[in-house]
């Protein structure tokens, strides 16, 4: 029997077959995909045609119709344009989003170089403000800056030590004075301002009114004879006087009001410090005895004369404050300097731009001292007289107003005739060197006229003269003071100006030593009822 022969099947037309068999799939799948993606647009059309509806075939248009429908196939034409040139251009979205992002990479870029150059330039000039060597002493302000504080384990936990720190990087800074005025150049191109406006510098808010309150006490008091045993009230009215302040006292040049060409330093004052203050000068002079009389010299400023009365309710009463402190003065004596003043404030007695008087208020000032301290005293026509005409003093460097420095004001001292010697000794009364009790200014900034007396502040100067009376003045004193020395040459034979804030001596042992007959303190509110008042215990008790 003959065996039949299977076929053999080929594995090469079972792969052959079998692609086919895929192609067919795919083929078919395709003709599907391009059956529904028509279905699709004919879907679209026909919502598109929705809103132009054909018209019956038997009916004849009108010309409005004809118009429409020209209309309908414009837009149909011009969609079908669109969606023709999105097909044969597919790549343009891509394209588009390539130049956005190219676009946009080139911004942060330029970004980042822009954020590093800044930040390269801060930390430079931060790196410059840390190492370059810092201001000790402001000209302008003519005064000592800030000291940089020691460090102690209780400074640092009670906050004393980084607030004090704070303090000098922020008094301190290198290049202080040329900064200020290259800031205040750069201030000058934002424009000028009017003449007649009135600008607000700084902390300037309205104050709290000190209020004074009626207390009434009412006490038995027995009257008749022990067999009547009639009684009587009386009653007592007592008045106080509320500090509302809270806050510690403004300082000088914390707030500014520039009116007219003048700039006016804003007063806080305090009636507490006020009291401390009297409470040390009457300490001072119950130490020396009767041997040696204390004087209060409590000065106001130019808001007290100045200030226009619509801006009264930022500021507080400088007389208020002083008389608050001459009611607890125990032997010591004040100098009414306000009402010395007074009769003499259509004068040039304080300065428009600066925060001082001017020597013509001290002159005035100082007359109101020799009265109370009866002690002679020079008319002006004993001085000769030497004016600067284009002072510009320290309200502009506070303010770096255009207003006043295109405004500046006549400097006009006042040099005795008489015979005297001036010696200046370091803040410790050592290093003796004679020198000029009125300082040449001639090559003086002309924010620095103030200088003229003694040079500044931080130094012990001798001055003597040849009024023989036996009599010695001690002065403690800030820089109000200094514009007082010239005008007692021909009154004290010795005088001894010292400043409270730099003075390293026990100031009864000091006072004892020289041989004073008459101590004056002399200084502004701000000194008195302010921060500067803490010195006063301190050099008396060091």
């Amino acid at each position: 029997m003959q065996l039949k022969k299977r076929p053999v099947v080929s594995h090469a037309m079972d792969a052959e077959t079998e692609q086919m068999e895929r192609r067919s799939v795919v083929s078919e799948r395709k003709n599907e995909e391009a059956e529904t993606s028509q279905l699709e647009s004919a879907a679209f059309y026909e919502r598109l045609f929705h809103d132009f509806p054909s018209q019956p075939e038997d009916a004849v248009p009108t010309a409005e119709e004809v118009a429409q429908q020209q209309r309908k196939e414009a837009v149909i034409a011009s969609v079908k344009g669109a969606v023709s040139a999105a097909e044969q251009n597919p790549s343009s979205k891509k394209q588009i989003s390539k130049r956005v992002y190219l676009q946009r990479k080139a911004e942060r870029l330029a970004m980042t170089i822009g954020i590093s150059l800044i930040g390269s330039i801060v930390l430079l000039l931060a790196a410059v403000l840390l190492i370059a060597p810092r201001s000790t002493i402001s000209y302008e302000e003519n005064r000592v800056l800030a000291e940089k504080p020691e460090f102690s384990l209780t400074a640092f936990l009670d906050g004393s030590y980084t607030a004090g720190l704070a303090e000098y990087y922020n008094d301190t800074v290198p290049f202080r004075s040329k900064l200020k005025k290259t800031i205040s150049a750069m201030m000058q191109w934002t424009g000028i301002r009017d003449e007649e406006d009135t600008v607000f510098f700084g902390n300037v808010q309205q104050v709290k009114k000190k209020e004074t309150i009626p207390t009434v006490t009412t006490a038995e008091a027995v009257s008749g004879t022990e067999e009547t045993g009639s009684t009587m009230e009386t009653t007592t009215v007592v008045t106080t006087t509320e500090d509302p302040n809270e806050e510690p006292p403004a300082e000088i040049g914390d707030g500014i009001i520039l009116d007219h060409k003048r700039a006016i330093c804003v007063y806080g004052g305090s009636f507490s410090t006020g009291q401390n203050y009297a409470e040390s000068l009457n300490a001072y002079q119950e130490a020396l005895g009767e041997d040696v009389q204390v004087y209060s010299m409590v000065a106001p400023t130019a808001v007290s004369y100045y200030l226009p009365e619509e801006y009264a309710d930022y500021t507080a009463s400088e007389t208020e404050n002083i008389d608050h402190i001459n009611h607890y003065l125990q032997g010591v004596k004040p100098v009414d300097v306000y009402a010395a003043l007074e009769s003499h404030k259509a004068e040039a007695i304080y300065a428009r731009t600066d925060h001082h008087w001017l020597p013509l208020g001290a002159y005035y000032a100082a007359e109101a001292f020799a009265e109370v301290a009866d002690v002679p005293f020079a008319p002006l026509s004993d001085y000769d007289t030497a004016t600067k005409t284009d002072y510009v003093g320290s309200m502009y460097t506070y303010t770096e107003s255009a207003v006043l420095l295109n405004n500046p004001e006549e400097f006009t001292y006042y040099i005795p005739k008489n015979q005297y010697t001036t010696t200046y000794y370091s803040t410790s009364f050592t290093e003796p060197q004679e020198g000029d009790l009125l300082i040449n200014i001639d090559d003086y900034a002309q924010s620095m006229y103030y200088l003229v007396f003694m040079g500044g502040d931080d130094k012990i100067t001798h001055v003597e003269t040849d009024c023989k009376n036996g009599r010695t003045l001690v002065m403690f004193k800030d820089s109000y003071g200094n514009a007082l020395v010239p005008c007692f040459t021909q009154s004290f034979e010795n005088i001894y100006v010292c400043d409270i804030r730099y003075f390293d001596l026990n100031a009864i042992d000091f006072c004892q030593e020289v041989g004073c007959t008459d101590l004056l303190f002399a200084m502004n509110t701000y000194s008195a009822t302010g921060s500067n008042e803490s010195y006063l215990e301190s050099n008396r008790l060091q």
